[in-house]
């Protein structure tokens, strides 16, 4: 008989802190689960790791790919009718499935929920809890103006994940947000209250804030609001204004990395997109540094 629900793990040379996320499904008070782990080309033992701990485990190795591959990888493999995502260094709590599923079995159409989350060092002591107001209903608006859902600590109705295509894998980042918005305009968005997961913060963290990283943001929500239909829900003036901040903020992460021509590209694009005295008090060091380093 088939389980319920399907837990399902990416994971990339994290063998150590695999076995603490394991441990925190294991000790999940719902029980009709089945767990699913696909290895996006690990060399650090992760397998035999896995080989030795005593639950049925769904394990798929495959040559590395990607987040989102391993990702559409695990959806293809999960035999639930519900998907939940714990990365493989973070921590569910040990009631998170149970009060994902109450909201899932309460509700007569398809919804995905989702919550906050405690915050944890590289060691697994909690040093803060995610702050901003979450929202439920349609939330496109509120999601495009910020990112408050994860694929950690939300559930969703497996079939959505499939008529939606899944994650897209050309986003070496963000595929996660990219698909949430995607999902925002056709379905409604329940948020718990309380955390379900806890999500660990170290130097190895995917999504790091590089330059290269805030460029796919900014190209994930341009994307959205001009060719997937966030035009229709996303009213202008809130548009251009996150735009701008994202801008923004890849100037920032390009002057920290000293690429300062992208630094003054994105900022003039700021400003002109939504103009701002952030954007123009950046420009003075950015400014300064280009004739000291001609």
């Amino acid at each position: 008989m088939a389980a319920k629900v399907s837990i399902c793990i990416p994971t990339y040379n994290r063998k150590d802190y695999l076995k603490e996320t394991l441990e925190s499904v294991f000790a999940q008070t719902y029980k009709n689960y089945e767990v699913v782990i696909v290895d996006d080309g690990s060399t650090d033992g992760t397998e035999q790791m896995l080989k030795d701990i005593d639950h049925p485990i769904r394990y798929c190795w495959q040559k590395n790919s990607g987040d989102a591959a391993a990702r559409n990888k695990m959806v293809k493999l999960a035999q639930g009718e519900f998907i939940t995502f714990i990365d493989s260094d973070d921590l569910l709590m040990h009631d998170a499935v149970d009060r994902m599923m109450n909201v899932m079995e309460a509700e007569d159409e398809e919804v995905i929920v989702y919550s906050p989350y405690l915050r944890i060092d590289q060691n697994g002591h909690v040093y803060g809890r995610f702050k901003s107001r979450l929202y439920s209903g349609h939330i496109t608006k509120y999601l495009f103006q910020n990112i408050f859902v994860y694929s950690c600590g939300s559930m969703f109705p497996k079939k959505v994940l499939e008529i939606a295509n899944g994650f897209d894998t050309s986003l070496p980042v963000c595929s996660d947000y990219d698909l949430w918005l995607r999902l925002s305009l056709k379905y409604r968005f329940i948020a718990l209250t309380e955390p379900t997961f806890k999500r660990r913060r170290h130097t190895g963290n995917l999504s790091a804030l590089s330059t290269e990283n805030r460029i796919v943001e900014l190209k994930v929500l341009e994307r959205f609001y001009s060719e997937r239909g966030g035009d229709s829900v996303v009213p202008k003036r809130i548009a251009m204004h996150r735009l701008s901040e994202e801008e923004y903020r890849v100037a920032v992460a390009a002057l920290r990395e000293r690429k300062l021509q992208i630094a003054r590209k994105y900022l003039i694009k700021s400003f002109r997109r939504h103009p701002n005295p952030k954007s123009l008090i950046m420009m003075l060091p950015a400014m300064l540094k280009r004739r000291s380093n001609p």
